[in-house]
């Protein structure tokens, strides 16, 4: 899995690293070229970010879980980083939720961008039961993407959620209707709905959206 790393300070490595996942048909190199790294330098968060590049074949081989722990997940442990974040982008986000649905211990939190909702005959099934919440208890365990929506179910049920979900879309996003399934399970403080489509003026502002008003820290703490 390619890998891009960006440092907040060239000398030293920050405790908040957040991982970049993109969308579908896209790289590492899209984050630069649309202006993703930069709005972090802009603002000077104190934050090292990992860019890494799952794909569309990662989901359909059933490796991006087992890929991201391996390669990605465990060597930031390995390197220091107390707080991981995973962030991502449409397919990206449906990558992220499967991750967390399998190591959700190993992160901070995640940041979901107009995430892909899943295949039509999952959204049917959870529209027919009435919700997730109430599809979930149908549900046995098995280890595809009703694993996420499973973990997400019950992620939303804990008084005190131990890895938050943010989540962000436009509001004319073509995987609007099952984002909002998604939605309704996350506190409406974690949510936020912008104008714009499923594209990266869109997924750009977000991002911005995020970064000034989410959760990463603001003061730095290096790695000790």
């Amino acid at each position: 899995m390619r890998q891009r790393t960006e440092l907040h300070a060239a000398d030293q490595r920050c405790e908040t690293l957040v991982v970049l996942l993109p969308p579908s048909l896209s790289s590492v190199d899209d984050f630069y070229d649309q202006g993703f790294v930069e709005a972090v330098h802009q603002r000077r968060l104190p934050v090292d970010l990992l860019l890494a590049d799952t794909t569309g074949q990662h989901v359909i081989d059933q490796t991006v879980v087992t890929a991201l722990h391996t390669e990605v997940i465990l060597p930031a442990h390995t390197m220091g980083y107390r707080t991981i974040w995973m962030a991502g982008i449409s397919l990206g986000a449906f990558s992220a939720l499967h991750y967390a649905a399998h190591h959700a211990d190993g992160l901070a939190g995640l940041y979901l961008l107009a995430p892909y909702p899943g295949t039509g005959d999952v959204i049917a099934e959870i529209r027919a039961a009435g919700g997730a919440a109430s599809w979930s208890r149908q549900q046995p365990s098995t280890q595809d993407e009703r694993a996420w929506w499973r973990w997400l179910v019950q992620e939303s049920l804990k008084a005190e959620s131990t890895t938050p979900v943010y989540f962000g879309t436009g509001n004319s996003d073509r995987f609007l209707n099952g984002q909002r399934l998604l939605s309704d399970l996350l506190p409406k403080e974690r949510t936020r709905m912008l104008p714009g489509g499923h594209d990266w003026s869109t997924w750009k502002a977000l991002w911005e959206d995020w970064l000034d008003h989410g959760p990463l820290p603001s003061e730095a703490k290096p790695i000790q």
